[in-house]
């Protein structure tokens, strides 16, 4: 054989050049959407053309990093999959792909890469299965040339000892501050990197908090490229976005996005319908809009009103629906708009303002307006006094404060609890003219722990519960009960004392934000006339603060300066857990007013209840108490539903 005939052997089958071809293009050929997706089959770069931006960047010979910050319903998990699906079939190198936690990236290879595997003849003909190979495992899939490691940011094992060429990881802003004590996760895993000059990083996310949100801080350091479309009227190339989305009512208790909901072209300012969203797209393009602090490093954001797969509509009712409530906010800024919530640090309620409202107020201290429904009682627990404060509830989380009551005594004495139980159990007069009760009550357990669990137990058939508020960030406000009582054999006593653990961080906000909302209905917070001063100097002592621990930012509430007495705004927030054990989010609220009517046609019409009727009654009774099915234990439900 020749020696130019060997030379072009070998260089054909150990020199192969690299097919010279772009993510997006590849995935036109091969990538197989899986049947649980929207729109199954094929992948097709005309359904959603901002994808193709993302995922052809990595394959620009200048760019090693890639941070891709968007909303939730964009495509991100394709972009990743396509990524990795053509470094294997193309240029293969070692490859890691990063989630939150090992178990969801034990998930993400069930459910997602092993289907794709099989759907894709390239890729199940070069990647190893696990019954060919030993090394082949649910978090580690061999291929010629390279590997695919899965890793958990939670597990510093899984971040270490690998050299990896590619690296991609994904929902940044949900890895934990640490792992294990090695530090930043994502850090972490980018040093693995560091051995490749041809190196490539992914990071993609929906964002979090401002100021704590990793994907928001990586972006801000990019090139910052947004997706641009076309006005179709006069052709200005504009990023979409939220505060130009105009519909009748918008932001107001009267909306109605039914009727029109249009987008304001930032220049012309004539409105665009939705059914133009799909030829805006397909004419888009990308564009930087800063410069860099590496040049290799490209960022990219995107909303859902670009992604075909969400209507406007669809958002502008998720927008209604959240205005009022922080948390919910929270989760419409961060996945709709795909930009970082910004929390309200340092800032606090002006206290006479809502004096001034309680001037206002069309009712009186200790009535019970119309529209409340629904009694619970708050209590705070200090070395001289309870404090207790009355709270109504009604539909949308409209809430109305009764009164307020301190009781002086010493708390280890059984008086104060005897009129604690007096205050909770007496009859409150309804506009209307019934009578209601407390339905729940709530009492700190941090102080006087134990002496507070024996009282608590003494007056539990008055439905009061027991709780304790922890601090800290992403905590549910009402979490599950845990058992707080065992016998002499370290067994949990079934009827024993249970306690909730409150989540006082997000309560104060809630209760922050209700109190900024300036027009009467959902979620709006209404105060009687008869109120003191000290009482809202009270309510708004504490203000959210921004510190900082181990290097990581996070929030919390303090006592402003100079005031002393933060008791009505803690029994405000208890009153808000009991009304959330109560059942407030699902109440049926027509059948409690039905209650409340019938209440008053007998309070109208008594008659006397001859010994017959009582018997029938007596009769009745059993019946229904023979019907009944009894709840079995360990029921999965645990909240507590009074009525």
């Amino acid at each position: 054989m020749k020696a130019e005939q060997l030379l072009k052997n070998v260089t054909s089958k150990f020199l192969k050049p690299i097919e010279k071809i772009t993510v997006s293009q590849w995935a036109e050929k091969h990538l197989q959407l899986p049947q649980t997706s929207a729109e199954p089959g094929l992948w097709r770069k005309d359904r959603a053309p901002y994808q193709v931006g993302l995922m052809d960047a990595i394959c620009e010979p200048d760019i090693q990093k890639v941070t891709i910050m968007t909303s939730a319903q964009t495509g991100k998990s394709t972009v990743c999959n396509a990524i990795i699906a053509r470094y294997i079939d193309i240029d293969p190198c070692p490859i890691m792909f990063t989630q939150p936690t090992i178990q969801l990236a034990q998930r993400f290879s069930k459910e997602k890469l092993s289907p794709m595997i099989s759907d894709i003849k390239v890729l199940a003909d070069k990647i190893v299965q696990a019954e060919r190979h030993a090394s082949s495992t649910i978090l580690m899939k061999l291929f010629k040339g390279g590997l695919l490691a899965l890793s958990g940011a939670n597990s510093p094992a899984s971040l270490a000892s690998m050299s990896i060429r590619l690296l991609l990881c994904d929902e940044i802003d949900k890895y934990p501050p640490s792992a294990g004590s090695e530090g930043d996760p994502v850090e972490l895993a980018i040093q693995r990197t560091a051995t490749f000059w041809n190196k490539k990083i992914v990071l993609v996310s929906t964002p979090s908090i401002k100021g704590q949100s990793r994907i928001d801080a990586s972006y801000s350091k990019s090139d910052k490229r947004l997706y641009l479309v076309p006005c179709p009227h006069c052709g200005h190339q504009q990023h979409l976005v939220w505060e130009r989305i105009e519909y009748p009512g918008k932001g107001t208790n009267d909306f109605q996005p039914s009727e029109g909901i249009y987008y304001i072209c930032e220049y012309c300012e004539n409105p665009i319908a939705e059914s133009y969203k799909s030829q805006m797209i397909q004419f888009g393009h990308w564009q930087a809009t800063a410069t860099s602090e590496n040049p290799n490093h490209v960022g990219f954001h995107c909303n859902r009103l670009i992604s075909p797969w969400v209507n406007w509509l669809d958002i502008a009712y998720d927008y209604e629906a959240s205005k009022d409530d922080p948390m919910q906010l929270q989760v419409f800024i961060n996945s709709s708009l795909g930009l970082p919530f910004e929390r309200q640090s340092g800032q606090s309620l002006d206290w006479e303002k809502l004096y001034l409202r309680s001037l206002n107020s069309s009712y009186q201290r200790g009535q019970v307006p119309h529209n409340a429904l629904m009694l619970t009682a708050g209590v705070d627990v200090q070395g001289d006094r309870l404090e207790v404060s009355i709270w109504g509830w009604g539909r949308e989380m409209e809430s109305w404060l009764i009164d307020h009551h301190i009781i002086y005594g010493e708390p280890l004495q059984d008086e104060v609890w005897r009129q604690l139980a007096d205050v909770i159990s007496q009859d409150y007069q309804h506009e209307s003219g019934a009578t209601m009760r407390v339905r729940a009550t709530c009492v700190d357990s941090g102080y006087l722990t134990h002496d507070v669990y024996m009282q608590v137990r003494k007056i539990r058939y008055l439905h009061v519960f027991a709780i304790k508020g922890q601090a800290g960030e992403n905590k549910m406000f009402v979490s599950k009960p845990r058992n707080m009582e065992i016998n002499y054999r370290g067994q949990v006593i079934r009827n024993g004392i249970k306690i909730y653990i409150l989540g006082v961080d997000n309560g104060k906000q809630t209760l922050f934000y209700r109190s900024q909302i300036k027009e009467s209905g959902a979620k709006y917070l209404n105060f009687p006339q008869g109120m003191d001063s000290n009482y809202f100097q009270g309510f708004c002592s504490e203000v959210q603060v921004k510190k900082h621990r181990a290097g990581q930012p996070y929030y919390a509430w303090e006592k402003i300066p100079g005031i002393h007495n933060n008791e009505p705004l803690d029994c405000a927030l208890y009153a808000m857990a009991g009304a959330h054990l109560a059942g407030v989010t699902r109440v049926n609220w027509n059948a409690i007013e039905r209650e409340l009517k019938k209440s008053i046609e007998v309070l109208n019409d008594e008659k006397p209840i001859t010994r017959d009727a009582t018997n029938n009654t007596r009769n009745r009774t059993k019946k229904r108490i023979r019907g009944k099915k009894r709840i079995r234990r360990g029921n999965p439900n645990w909240s507590t539903d009074i009525y």
